[in-house]
């Protein structure tokens, strides 16, 4: 398998488990401070952005491995493998900075 292909499935699957709460999070968290009411939206949101981020991710990830040995894809890819490393270094700095400001 090609190194960017492989590197931006691996980002996306990442992203697919840990970004969608996270952005429900962030989305909730922007409006409210209840910690009732955040939790059971988070639950809600979580569960839209999952049913509509992972299946795309899936399908997304699905093609690049049936192409995977295409040298053009591999140089084409590249810039969403940087999107999706971005996404989870956002991510994951939320979540540190919510971790440690509480």
């Amino acid at each position: 398998m090609q190194k960017n292909i492989s590197t931006t499935i691996f980002y996306s699957l990442l992203f697919a488990m840990g970004g969608a709460p996270t952005i429900a999070m962030m989305i909730i968290r922007a409006q409210t401070q209840d910690p009732q009411l955040i939790y059971q939206a988070l639950i809600g949101l979580s569960v839209i952005i999952a049913c509509i981020l992972v299946p795309i991710v899936l399908i997304q990830n699905a093609v690049l491995f049936f192409k995977r040995k295409n040298v053009q894809l591999e140089e084409k890819i590249k810039p969403l493998m940087h999107v999706y490393l971005g996404l989870n270094v956002v991510c994951l700095v939320y979540w540190l900075v919510l971790q440690f400001s509480a």
